[in-house]
């Protein structure tokens, strides 16, 4: 995995945390995550880490910690290619993975808003590729 896909693998898993909030993560939640996915980011990205890392937790089913800081890493490894565009991506599909499966409480409400605020935070690169 490159550095590039690392970003995707960390939004996978900050995606996975998101669908999760709610207690459970149905077929038919994996299914919506696609379509969100595929629609919010351009679809020349290899986005498919997305769906295997959400494959991968969803089986080994791993505490929120654990998954919180597998996500900062994965997005610290790929800062290099990181854009206030594919930031904003990231957030878009964050904001529809909660709309789509809305927390049930405001302690994980706010773990939702501690992720984008992180993302919205990470220091982008500012060099040219």
């Amino acid at each position: 995995m490159d550095s590039k896909q690392n970003l995707y693998y960390a939004l996978g898993i900050f995606s996975y945390a998101v669908a999760k909030a709610d207690g459970t993560v149905q077929l038919e939640e994996k299914e919506e995550l696609q379509k969100i996915v595929a629609e919010e980011i351009d679809h020349d990205i290899d986005f498919q880490y997305v769906d295997i890392i959400f494959q991968i937790l969803q089986k080994d089913k791993p505490g929120f910690k654990d998954v919180h800081q597998w996500a900062l890493d994965a997005l610290e490894r790929g800062k290099y290619h990181l854009t206030e565009d594919i930031k904003n991506q990231f957030i878009n599909v964050l904001k529809r993975v909660a709309a789509a499966f809305p927390p049930k409480s405001d302690e994980e409400h706010e773990l939702i808003n501690i992720f984008i605020q992180e993302i919205r935070d990470f220091r982008v690169n500012m060099t040219i590729d």
